[in-house]
């Protein structure tokens, strides 16, 4: 559940920032390319990895609730 719970969790913040009228639909359209692009380039597996950890530990202390 590593990249994919942290990709959920940011799934459920973007819907909150768009429901609560902070983030409207064409600047999430546009962070979601940007997350897109960083990801096939070379700093990619870092940020891949960075995001790994932060799903484990997030799912490590939603598990312990």
């Amino acid at each position: 559940m590593s990249v994919v719970g942290a990709a959920v969790i940011l799934a459920v913040v973007i819907a909150l920032l768009m429901h609560m009228k902070v983030a409207r639909v064409p600047v999430v359209i546009v962070c979601v390319l940007f997350g897109l692009v960083l990801g096939s380039i070379p700093i990619g597996d870092g940020v891949n990895a960075g995001l790994a950890m932060l799903g484990e530990a997030l799912a490590t202390k939603i598990g312990e609730l």
